[in-house]
Parts: structure tokens; C-alpha cells; sequence
């Protein structure tokens, strides 16, 4: 095995299980299976799932509790992880306006500070928005995956924070987006290459060009999100003519 392949092995499970507790299928409070378990799983050895789960702690998604095991940590606000009534055009305004702030910031951040492991759970996460591009309920799960990975990079704990209380609202901002460029590309395919664009930009240390792609990025998905909503009230109008 390569030196380069043993280098990315911490980041490649840590963003295996950091996708399981997004999709929900750890949930808070679930108790994860022991470090030679997980060796034994992933074929690794036991201080790489060490440093894998390190990642994890560090973005306090998971915890552990001295002579019990590590659990998925419970989430910081009561409305983190629960499911949120629909969206309001107004309140998907206030949304995209909160993410360009924290976001286009955290690029920024990201390209200054992210670490290699860092840099490649990055590009595994745009792997995964690749392979579900066609997938309207997928692709938001590896979306929100992928912007939890760069909230990481960034290396601000209370900017993470924020990300991860709000990230149920992601999820449902970028739902309705998937939802809107497959009904008019086919696929999200335009999104997985700005994305991508996004991890060569922090990779190449460029602040600058990191900043301007997370802002297309945000300023995208408002886009197609209040198309969705303008095309729902024409044909509310419609139906009551």
C-alpha cells in the first residue's frame, strides 16, 4: 500500500462515519462499535481508526465517555437534528443570507488552514456528490457532508458549532435545490464541479478564489430554490383561475 493511500485512510473513514451521523443512521447518543471493532471493519489498523475518530472528536461530532466507549455527541441546540417544518420564501432568504456569512467565510479559512488529511476528506465527499449527482435525496446527504468536512478544515470550533446546529436546514435548503436543478439539468452535475473547484481552490492555498466559489456556490442554490417557489405559486395561480 502506498504512502499516500495510508495517508488517506483516516480521512476516508472518518468521512465514512461522518456521512452515517448526517444521514441519521448513527444518531445521538449511539454508541459506536469499539476501536478493534472498527480496525476490523475498515481493514485498518487500530491506530488509524484512532486517528479517524480523533477527526471526528475534534468536530465534536462524536465523544467519549472514560471506561464506556464513544458515542455520537447530542446535538448542541434542541432543533439541530430534528425534523423542521417547510421553509418559507422569506425564511429561505434569511438561510441563504446566514450561509453566505458563515460559509463563504469558512472557505476562506479553509484555504489558509486546512491540513492534507483535511484537503482529502474534502475530495471524498465531492466523490460522493458525484456519484449521486442524479439523486435528488442523496445528493443533499453527501452535500451537507461535504460543507459539515469544510466547516472542519476551516479550524474554528464555534463556526463548526454553528454549522452543525443548523445543519438541518441545510439539508432541507439543499434538498429543494437538488430538487430544482435536476428538473432543469437533468443532473447536479454543474454543482459536484463547482464543489470540486472549491477543494482545488483551498488545496491550492488561494483564499481569494476559494471565497468566490463558495459565494457561487450559496448564491446557486438560492437561485434555484426560489425558482421552485416562484413556479409553485404560478401554478397556485393557475389552479385558482
Amino acid at each position: 500500500m502506498s504512502s499516500g493511500r495510508q495517508a488517506n485512510l483516516p480521512a476516508s473513514i472518518a468521512s465514512q462515519l461522518r456521512g452515517r451521523i448526517v444521514r441519521g443512521e448513527l444518531e445521538p447518543g449511539a454508541q459506536l462499535p469499539g476501536h478493534r471493532e472498527l480496525a476490523a471493519i475498515y481493514s485498518v489498523s487500530v491506530g488509524t481508526v484512532r486517528e479517524a475518530l480523533s477527526m471526528l472528536m475534534g468536530s465534536g461530532l462524536i465523544e467519549t465517555r472514560v471506561g464506556s466507549g464513544t458515542y455520537v455527541t447530542a446535538p448542541a441546540s434542541p432543533n439541530a437534528t430534528v425534523v423542521v417544518p417547510a421553509l418559507e420564501r422569506r425564511e429561505v432568504e434569511e438561510l441563504t443570507e446566514a450561509r453566505r456569512v458563515i460559509e463563504v467565510h469558512l472557505a476562506e479559512l479553509a484555504a489558509e488552514r486546512a491540513t492534507p488529511a483535511q484537503v482529502n476528506a474534502l475530495k471524498l465527499a465531492v466523490e460522493r456528490m458525484k456519484v449521486a449527482a442524479a439523486n435528488a435525496y442523496e445528493y443533499p446527504n453527501a452535500d451537507v457532508e461535504f460543507h459539515l468536512a469544510l466547516a472542519e478544515a476551516a479550524g474554528n470550533r464555534y463556526l463548526l458549532r454553528a454549522m452543525l446546529d443548523i445543519r438541518s436546514l441545510l439539508r432541507q435548503d439543499m434538498e429543494l435545490g437538488a430538487e430544482a436543478a435536476i428538473r432543469r439539468f437533468g443532473d447536479l452535475r454543474i454543482s459536484v464541479d463547482s464543489h470540486r473547484r472549491l477543494v482545488e481552490a483551498i488545496e491550492a492555498r488561494d483564499p481569494k478564489a476559494a471565497r468566490e466559489v463558495a459565494d457561487e456556490i450559496v448564491s446557486r442554490n438560492q437561485k434555484f430554490v426560489l425558482g421552485l417557489y416562484a413556479l409553485g405559486l404560478a401554478q397556485e395561480q393557475v389552479g385558482a383561475a
